[in-house]
């Protein structure tokens, strides 16, 4: 467990179940400061040190569950927090979440069974009974958005909120390279074939622990037959009519759908 400096300005980005704490104030980030975490260090079952800059320090620590919070401090849902912070603590929001699941989840090693222990100055636990070492995952998955003229290929799977469409995506599986797992998804989700493949961006994104990696197509060949176990619903929309879209402005697939139309308009989506 790291112990912040004393007297150096430090930020806490605090979890507690599925919420991160934000101070009630009128900041940019509303990011925890040590001052505003004094009364919660003691019921912190975690705390790692993620980031260290000129002026500042960054901490991520987990709350016990059953402990109670100041009225200075609101627990907000991991998903809408990420919002409100912006992107330019996106990356360290993310980097605190995986950090957190990870010194929670390997406790114990998973081929012995022996009590882990942490590693000074990484993130590392290792297991001193039989040398098993645990790093914090990353699980690579795809999500690609298919063109077919101008009309996008929009998708419903089981778990979206009512009227909300998204595009393609699963994780790549073992022995894969992430271009065979774009095509493998494509065909197992709705039986098309796709063609003219480009790597897009990515995004680390904490839900639980991807890392995104996007992709555009183009549509090839194949009627749409949707697979039940994996869609709900699927179909080609145009531009002017696109159904409801992902509501995260910062998610990486609302960054494809709306590069795709600024590119069809010549003007940026509304």
């Amino acid at each position: 467990m790291t112990s912040p400096a004393s007297k150096k300005l430090s930020y806490w980005l605090v979890f507690q179940n599925d919420c991160l704490l934000i101070a009630k104030n009128d900041t940019a980030h509303k990011l925890l400061t040590a001052s505003a975490i004094n009364e919660l260090i003691a019921a912190f079952s975690r705390q790692h040190l993620l980031a260290q800059f000129d002026d500042f320090d960054i901490y991520c620590a987990e709350l016990a569950t059953e402990s109670s919070l100041p009225q200075s401090i609101d627990p907000i849902p991991f998903r809408k927090a990420l919002e409100s912070l912006g992107t330019d603590w996106y990356s360290i929001a993310a980097k605190a979440r995986a950090i957190i699941n990870w010194d929670k989840n390997h406790q114990y090693c998973g081929r012995c069974g022996h009590p882990t222990e942490l590693k000074t100055g990484a993130f590392e636990r290792h297991c001193p009974a039989c040398s098993l070492v645990f790093y914090p995952r990353i699980s690579p998955s795809i999500i690609v958005l298919i063109q077919k003229g101008d009309h996008i290929l929009m998708a419903r799977s089981h778990h979206f909120l009512p009227g909300v469409y998204g595009l393609i995506a699963g994780f790549v599986e073992a022995g894969e390279n992430v271009e065979e797992a774009v095509h493998r998804e494509v065909k197992e989700e709705v039986g098309i074939e796709i063609k003219n493949l480009r790597y897009f961006g990515s995004q680390a994104w904490p839900f639980p622990d991807s890392l995104m990696i996007a992709f555009t197509a183009e549509y090839a060949a194949g009627d749409l037959m949707i697979n039940p176990s994996e869609i709900e619903e699927a179909g080609w929309y145009h531009i002017d009519h696109l159904p409801g879209r992902p509501s995260s402005s910062i998610s990486i697939a609302r960054k494809l759908i709306n590069h795709f139309i600024e590119q069809q308009k010549g003007k940026s989506p509304v």
